[in-house]
This record gives structure tokens, sequence and C-alpha cells, in this order.
């Protein structure tokens, strides 16, 4: 076979397995996969004196661009990106694709990309000191110390956004009526993250005004959760302009008529 045929066939064969993941760039020798880690357990992000247990982490990318020599003689080109390596890390990676065994007239990418894969383990640890090292071209957007708080942050923000997600695509079961729904049915309450129907929350928010209870004396309705709801998760579940208004002025009385500063009006 010639190289053409073989990296057309190398193509075909990445676009099988990653499918979506898989893009082409322009013509039929550059194209970037976004490579995801297979986290089976969570794992923990370690940046500063702070720590954080993660499910999902935004996907790696490989940009590669065949040439006329790959994989006769030399291996393809390849650039990688990902925000959450340190440039020194990015390079580093570049350095092992470099010194990796490559057998010519055999392609490479995908054990490239199972190479990649064991960079992740059961720990990221996002690091601040300073790099001495060369800078590599072929290591894009890694993080620097100037943006490294927000490197965590994001993290952090992707995570969450994913277990949103995944939240939402499953059935789930009301805790308090138990009847199984999809997730996207649900209002997941934000301090406590217990999770009920709308009717069932519909229904045990009115009750407990009607009682009158109200600002932090409205919990979470699971057994001794002491976890008030918030006013915007109020207003979504009654969906009442007129109740919600009361709800807002016997909070603001009650809360003006705790304070030992205040003085009424006569």
């Amino acid at each position: 076979m010639t190289n053409l045929e073989k990296q057309i066939d190398e193509i075909l064969a990445l676009r099988s397995i990653f499918d979506t993941k898989f893009r082409l760039l322009d013509d039929n020798n550059h194209y970037e996969i976004l490579i995801d880690f297979d986290q089976i357990e969570p794992f923990i992000i370690r940046y500063n004196n702070e720590k954080f247990i993660i499910n999902h982490l935004p996907a790696f990318t490989l940009i590669i661009h065949y040439h006329d020599k790959y994989p006769s003689d030399y291996p393809p080109s390849f650039m990688l990106s990902c925000f959450y390596f340190s440039k020194s890390s990015l390079q580093n990676l570049c350095q092992k694709l470099d010194n990796y065994s490559f057998i010519k007239d055999e392609v490479c990418v995908y054990d490239w990309i199972e190479l990649i894969k064991h960079e992740i383990t059961n720990e990221l640890i996002l690091q601040t000191k300073d790099d001495e090292q060369i800078n590599d071209p072929r290591a894009l957007n890694g993080y620097s110390n100037e943006n490294i708080d927000q490197t965590y942050q994001s993290l952090i923000n992707y995570n969450n956004e994913q277990h949103e997600k995944q939240f939402q695509n499953q059935l789930q079961t009301c805790l308090i009526c138990t009847d199984i729904i999809p997730g996207m049915d649900f209002i997941r309450l934000h301090r406590c993250g217990h999770f009920y129907c709308q009717p069932c929350l519909n229904n045990y928010v009115r009750i407990t005004l009607n009682n009158g209870k109200f600002g932090e004396k409205l919990h979470c309705p699971q057994n001794q959760c002491q976890k008030a709801l918030l006013p915007n998760e109020i207003k979504q579940i009654i969906q009442d302009a007129q109740l919600y208004q009361k709800y807002e002025r016997l909070t603001l009385q009650h809360a003006l008529e705790s304070m030992n500063n205040v003085i009424w009006c006569p």
C-alpha cells in the first residue's frame, strides 16, 4: 500500500472510533481528535491548599498533519492543546511523542492517543512554579501563572455542568412521591442537592407558606435537612407572581422586625 492509502485507512479507522470527536480541518491530511480521559473513579484536582473531587474533564485536543513520508519513513506532525495542562506539561508530552518508538510503514496515531490518555491518573495538580524550558510551538493553550486561577475554576464549572447534564438525561426518583421521571423534569435544590418533581415541591412550598414559614425557615422537605430554599428556587417552584410577592413581603417584614436598630415610622 502507498503512504496515501495507509493515511486514508487510518483516517477511516479513527473516524469510526471517535465519531463526532474526529474532525477534518481542511483536506484529508489535517485533522483533530478530541480525546476523553477514561475516568472510572472520581479524582482530585489540587491547587495551592484547595482540592476538589471531579468526575468529568474537558477533552484533550490532538491535531495531526500528514506529510508525504508518513508512514514509510517518519511519524506525522502534531500539535497538542489542553487548557488544564501547564505549558511545561504539554511540552514534556510533545517530547514523549517524539521519543515514542515509531515503526516504519506502520501508522501510529492511535498509539499516541493511548499514550496521552495515561497522562491523567487519579489526581491532577495545578502547578504555579516558573517554567524555564524552551518554548515548543506544538504545545498550545497550556495554562501559565497568570491564568491558573481561572483554569481551576473552569474545571470546577465544567464538572458541575456535565454532572447536571448527566442528571437531566437519566431517570430519577422523586424523594417525595417516588415517581420515576426524567431528570430534566426535576428541580434540584442548590444548597443541599436534594431533588423533587415540580408538583411535589409546589405543593410543599404552598403549604409551608400558608403555615407561616418563609425566608430561612422554608427548608428543604427532606427529613432532617436544614438547608433553606433560595428565593429564585421558590419563584421557580410556585410560578405564581402574587404568591411570590407575598413571600418577599413577609420575608422582608420578618427581617426588619428582627433588627434591633430599626425605628418604625409612627
